[in-house]
């Protein structure tokens, strides 16, 4: 992989952070700068569910001036993730079309489980030996995240609703909090932390580690504190911070504003964020805790890399693909048909890798394809009648880590269109993908519609099918010793958004007949 320069950018709930590399690999990269705007997005959203103008203005004030910097130190690409607020809020689609109009940034929307990911695959290798157990806490401004990661990838993601500014905003009136305050802010926290207590109670990790400002920063606070300023390698200890967490909880705004490394708007909400790490620590039994410098930014620049040195790997059977893992279990939940779909995904693949080099198919589609091959057939859980519309919603919802928001929105959209009609305007779905992902949607749909119709009957024929491009046909090359006459008119009636999609011609050859479809 040639070397590149890679700026990201991450739109918290409490501030806007950029990052820019100088990459060689995903595992070797340095930083060349770092960036932040405080522009509190999640200030009122995460309560009412919509971002106002004027934290959108803000947004994209800052989001133009990273970019401006970025193309000064002639990044290659702008890499955009957005988390919680985004997340939570009822006009996210307004907001990231807005911000692309506006700076020509595209941002990916997380999910919750995928922001846990990412997180987790950064301070995993910047913390931890290849074969390490790791578990990590990231404390944002409207949830946070626990990653347990074995030997780099994870094992148990969670994500909960506990953010520095949310319970702020939901718990704290009073300057300095009342003890009434603290005690529900304490209950809140409780309570969301059972079902990961649950989860990992037998679970064991060598190292546990925290990203994000306010562990940073809590972290700077006690060492300062402890070590009369000197510089030392920083750790977080539970009974020290709960001491910290009292004192803080006695001090106004203003007094902990005048504490060493505490912006104004760190001491708005350092008390909730503080109360959280000491609630996760106590849950899960960890005294000691090492501050991380790496978080989502980093996450998302490793993800990257990682997608890019795929693409110049030979093409290996995407249902090997780590990144689908949860499909599988999506696809058991459901009680899908395993065999039928990985034969299904089988196929679509060989197609793809046939007109991957005469189309110019993106390498990391062919997962996107995966997925979607797996679970197009889920809808069957709900009803048989229109099961693929019922495939969309259950994709488009379910938790599979390794994939954006935008990511499932496209496998959920593929796996729609296997069957039925084509995809029209009045598909609010489709619609709502940019113009760049309709046409990939098209694509990868038009493939996973000829798997299903090769594999009509579910006889797993396709060890007797060869594929064969050219910019005027599809050749399927089928073995005289199968009969094909069921999967004929499935393939006529399936090849008009192939067809469409490609300008290309469907053409069926076999010993014992040659037939253009």
């Amino acid at each position: 992989m040639k070397t590149q320069i890679i700026a990201a950018i991450d739109i918290g709930s409490n501030s806007l952070k950029l990052v820019i590399v100088k990459a060689s690999a995903s595992d070797s990269f340095s930083v060349i700068l770092q960036d932040r705007e405080r522009v509190r997005l999640g200030h009122e959203t995460l309560k009412t569910h919509q971002l106002s103008e004027e934290a959108i203005n803000l947004s994209a004030e800052a989001i133009g001036r990273f970019r401006a910097i970025a193309e000064n130190r002639k990044a290659d690409v702008v890499l955009a993730a957005a988390t919680a607020s985004v997340r939570e809020a009822e006009n996210a689609l307004y907001f990231v079309n807005e911000i692309e109009r506006r700076t020509g940034v595209r941002i990916e929307v997380l999910s919750s489980l995928e922001e846990a990911r990412l997180i987790g695959i950064a301070a995993s290798q910047k913390m931890a030996a290849e074969k390490t157990s790791l578990l990590n806490i990231d404390i944002g401004g409207g949830s946070t995240e626990l990653s347990l990661m074995k030997a780099g990838e994870p094992h148990e993601l969670f994500s909960m609703k506990l953010g520095a500014v949310g319970l702020t905003e939901k718990f704290i009136a009073s300057n300095p909090p009342k003890p009434k305050d603290i005690r529900n802010l304490r209950l809140e926290i409780e309570r969301a932390l059972e079902k990961p207590v649950k989860t990992l109670r037998n679970e064991k990790w060598e190292i546990a580690t925290g990203t994000s400002g306010t562990i940073l920063n809590l972290a700077s606070l006690l060492n300062s504190a402890n070590n009369d300023g000197a510089s030392q390698k920083p750790f977080i200890e539970l009974k020290k911070l709960s001491a910290l967490n009292e004192k803080m909880a006695r001090m106004t705004v203003e007094e902990r504003a005048g504490l060493p490394v505490i912006s104004r708007q760190r001491a708005e909400v350092i008390v909730a964020g503080g109360h959280i790490l000491e609630g996760v620590m106590q849950s899960l039994k960890i005294e000691k805790l090492q501050p991380c410098g790496f978080a989502l930014r980093e996450g998302i620049i490793i993800d990257y890399l990682r997608l890019i040195e795929a693409e110049s790997m030979p093409p290996v059977p995407d249902v090997e693909d780590k990144r689908l893992r949860d499909v599988f279990t999506v696809g058991r939940r459901f009680g899908y048909e395993e065999n039928h779909a990985l034969q299904i995904a089988a196929l679509a693949e060989r197609i793809f890798d046939t007109l991957a080099p005469v189309y110019k198919l993106e390498r990391h589609w062919r997962t996107l394809l995966s997925a979607a091959s797996l679970l197009h057939e889920v809808g069957y859980h709900i009803s048989h009648e229109s099961y693929h519309k019922h495939s969309l919603y259950l994709i488009r919802h379910a938790d599979m880590t390794g994939f954006s928001e935008t990511e499932k929105l496209l496998i959920a959209n593929i796996a729609r269109y296997h069957k039925g009609s084509m995809p029209k305007e009045k598909h609010a779905d489709f619609m709502i993908l940019s113009e760049h992902d309709r046409k990939t949607v098209c694509r990868l749909g038009a493939i996973l519609r000829l798997a299903d119709a090769i594999d009509r009957d579910y006889a797993g024929k396709t060890e007797n099918l060869d594929f064969r491009c050219d910019k005027e046909y599809l050749y399927l090359i089928a073995g005289s010793d199968k009969n094909y006459d069921l999967e004929m008119p499935a393939l006529e009636t399936k090849k008009d958004m192939f067809e469409a999609t490609f300008e290309c011609r469907l053409k069926v050859i076999g010993n014992y007949r040659e037939t253009r479809v």
